[in-house]
């Protein structure tokens, strides 16, 4: 089966799979062991097996790293398991990102802030 033989609801599962990911790093790395996060664990769990085929076509390393973080994640060893999604969460986001879709038409005007660390530089109109 090639990538163009997926459809949109491939590429629908990986942008949940991506927002999964999104949310479970930071509850991993916090609340490593709860039930909830064990839940959310065993949901990436299955959407992962749902689309490992497309995943195996069009990002192997992306696939790998989530079959390492949930053998982690199930031997206990959550560091590990949280620094391999965070691994296939950038994979997948480098592969979901649409370099295609135009920016919001207020985007052109609005001004832009340059933040610093040095204190003699002037302040910032946020800080009143």
């Amino acid at each position: 089966m090639t990538a163009s033989e997926h459809g949109a609801a491939d590429l629908s599962v990986l942008y949940r799979l991506h927002a999964q990911l999104k949310i479970l790093v930071p509850t991993v790395a916090v609340a490593a062991g709860h039930p909830e996060t064990t839940a959310m664990l065993a949901g990436v769990r299955e959407t992962t097996a749902g689309v490992a085929g497309l995943l195996d076509l069009v990002e192997p390393e992306a696939l790998a790293a989530l079959r390492r973080a949930l053998d982690h994640a199930a031997a206990g060893e959550f560091d590990e398991s949280c620094s391999e999604l965070t691994y296939a969460r950038q994979r997948l986001a480098v592969l979901l990102r649409r370099d295609d879709r135009p920016r919001r038409p207020d985007a052109a005007t609005e001004p832009t802030l340059r933040w610093t660390l040095n204190p003699e530089s002037p302040p910032s109109p946020w800080s009143r």
